[in-house]
């Protein structure tokens, strides 16, 4: 704006007219240097400021009222320059007009310089963490979501960098950022890109963003881990006095250093399975299936083994395997799923034997519920005489 100030009082420098007419010399001062610049100065604060400026001037001068009247309007762009979001490297242009008359007799309008100056350039962005992931002990590909946003006003890039954080309970693996490509909005999947390179945003653009890791199979329900993405800006922040002539660049974004960051979470949602077997002796050749029956050779012996599950996930395709023990033999047929008879071939249920004679058998018991979930298998042995 001094440019501006400057031109202005050039235009006001100091005039003097002597006018003669029927015997009446009248002379009129219009301005020294330093008025001009005052008058724009109150031009720029408001028309009662100028108004009140106006008529202390025509005392000082000792001017008759309607000799001089001064009228100042703006030309230019001024309204709306200061408008948040106006894109950078958009000139703003002004000139300013000073209409009077003297004598009653309008004068010349004269108009100051054109004053210019460019939009400078801010860098500003946000970046925000989607819900959290539910995911498994073990799990490939499990992926977090982030927004970014330039809330700049001119295209920017951005490196991105993911990272594990302190203060959780484990800490993935296999960190790599993948930027969703719309084909499941929201998802991660197989259209998404890697990040290998600083991505381009313009002004108020948008992109969904992923952290896609490794969890550890060692993981157990209930864990979270905590990860970190990162946007950095790869512009440079411009240093020293504004020059109105270039694009300069300013950190706008909240810790004025070009980069923002948000933090999202991994949740492991796992089975805990815990097993028990027992043994229970079913008869024995002296005391048959008496109070007082006994391990002794001959004797009939029932193994259970029970399945819970209090973890916060179903575990699946649970497969219970157990050998038939050293000086045992297997009972034909005697193997049951929560008290239903199995079969001892490879068929249609769930129960399978290996071996002639029989070494182990296998159950199929299919899903075990979270949250308390149980199944039970049951098969029975002879003591070997």
């Amino acid at each position: 704006m001094n440019s501006f100030a400057t031109g202005f009082a050039t235009g006001f420098s100091t005039q003097e007219q002597t006018m003669r007419g029927s015997g009446r010399s009248s002379r009129t001062v219009v301005s020294n240097r330093a008025t001009s610049i005052r008058l724009f100065d109150l031009f720029l604060n408001g028309s009662n400021a100028m108004s009140s400026f106006a008529a202390r001037m025509k005392r000082s001068l000792g001017l008759k009222a309607g000799i001089a009247t001064l009228m100042l309007s703006s030309m230019g762009v001024m309204q709306g320059a200061y408008a948040a979001g106006t894109a950078s490297g958009t000139d703003i242009n002004n000139t300013a007009t000073v209409n009077y008359t003297v004598g009653g007799v309008a004068q010349t309008a004269v108009n100051s310089n054109l004053s210019t100056f460019k939009v400078d350039r801010k860098v500003d962005l946000t970046m925000t963490a989607g819900a959290a992931t539910s995911t498994t002990p073990g799990a490939t590909g499990a992926a977090v979501i982030y927004t970014l946003t330039n809330t700049g006003n001119g295209t920017d890039s951005f490196t991105l960098a993911g990272a594990n954080q302190a203060g959780d309970n484990f800490d993935v693996t296999g960190i790599q950022v993948y930027r969703d490509n719309g084909t499941t909005v929201g998802a991660y999947d197989a259209g998404d890109t890697l990040v290998a390179a600083p991505i381009s945003l313009t002004a108020d653009q948008s992109v969904q963003l992923f952290i896609v890791s490794t969890i550890p199979l060692a993981a157990t329900s209930g864990q979270n881990s905590i990860v970190r993405l990162t946007a950095t800006t790869t512009s440079t922040a411009t240093a020293g006095v504004d020059n109105p002539a270039v694009v300069d660049i300013v950190f706008a974004d909240a810790g004025n250093n070009g980069l923002e960051f948000a933090n999202n979470q991994y949740n492991i949602q796992a089975a805990t399975l815990a097993v028990v077997k027992s043994a229970a002796i079913i008869s024995d050749p002296v005391n048959g299936a008496g109070a007082n029956r006994k391990a002794i050779p001959g004797a009939v012996i029932q193994y259970s083994i029970v399945v819970t599950n209090s973890g916060t996930s179903n575990a699946a395709a649970v497969v219970l395997s157990d050998a038939i023990p050293a000086n045992t033999t297997y009972v034909a047929s005697s193997m049951t799923l929560n008290a239903a008879a199995l079969t001892d071939g490879g068929d249609a249920d769930a129960g399978t034997t290996t071996g002639a004679p029989v070494s182990s058998i296998s159950v199929n018991a299919g899903t075990v519920a979270s949250g308390g979930g149980a199944a039970t298998v049951t098969f029975r042995v002879t003591i070997n005489n």
